[in-house]
C-alpha cells in the first residue's frame, strides 16, 4: 500500500500492521492473529472520531471504514478471504470492545455489553450450542472446556499486560476457582476403607 494522504502517521502505521495481520490470520488460520488485529481495529477505532467529536469506537465514521478497506486491500488477500476474516474479526473486535470500554461508555455508542455469539459458540463435543435442547454439556465435557480455557489464559501473552485493577479481579477469580476445584477434589476422592 503506498502512502495514503488521508490518514496521520500513527493510523498509516496501524493499517500496514492489520495487512500483514490479515494476510497471518487467513494463510495460517491463526486465531492469535485475528484477536491481535481486533486489537489494532480497536486501536484505529480510537484514531477516528465520530459525529460528536468521540473516539469511533462505533466505527460509524466514513474515514475509519476507507481505513479498515485500505488496510484488507493492502492484505492482498482475496475478496472472499477478506469477507471471510471480516466476519470472524467483528466477533473478536466485540471481545476487546467490551473488555476496554465500561458498561456505560458501551451504552454511550449504542454498543451491547453481550456477546452476541456467545449462544451460538460450539461445546468441547463440537455441537452447536443451539441445537442443543437437552441436558447441558455432561460434567466430562464442562471439565474439558474449564481446562481449555485455564490453559489458554496461562498461555496468553495478555497475561503479562493486564492494568493492576484487572489483574486484581484475575487473582480474586483464581482463588474463587481454586478453592471451589480444592471442593471438588475432596468430593470426589474415594473413601477409606
Amino acid at each position: 500500500m503506498g502512502a495514503h494522504p488521508d490518514l496521520t502517521t500513527r493510523q498509516a502505521a496501524l493499517v500496514r500492521t492489520g495487512a500483514d495481520l490479515a494476510k497471518t490470520a487467513v494463510l495460517r488460520n491463526s486465531l492469535d492473529a485475528k484477536q491481535e488485529l481486533a486489537r489494532v481495529l480497536f486501536e484505529l477505532r480510537g484514531t477516528f472520531q465520530d459525529e460528536k467529536g468521540r473516539p469511533d469506537y462505533a466505527a460509524k465514521s466514513q474515514a475509519y471504514r476507507s481505513a479498515v478497506a485500505a488496510l484488507y486491500e493492502a492484505s492482498g488477500l482475496s475478496r472472499e478471504d477478506s469477507k471471510r476474516l471480516q466476519g470472524s474479526v467483528r466477533h473478536q473486535v466485540g471481545i476487546v470492545l467490551r473488555r476496554e470500554l465500561s458498561t456505560e461508555q458501551l451504552a454511550e455508542y449504542d454498543l451491547s455489553p453481550q456477546d452476541r455469539n456467545a449462544p451460538r459458540r460450539k461445546s468441547a463435543s463440537g455441537a452447536d450450542v443451539d441445537q442443543v435442547t437437552s441436558a447441558p454439556a455432561s460434567l466430562p465435557d464442562q471439565v474439558a472446556q474449564l481446562h481449555a480455557l485455564a490453559t489458554a489464559l496461562v498461555d496468553s501473552p495478555e497475561a503479562s499486560t493486564l492494568d493492576a485493577d484487572t489483574a486484581e479481579k484475575v487473582r480474586a477469580v483464581l482463588a474463587d476457582t481454586a478453592a471451589a476445584c480444592s471442593r471438588l477434589r475432596t468430593r470426589l476422592e474415594p473413601e477409606g476403607p
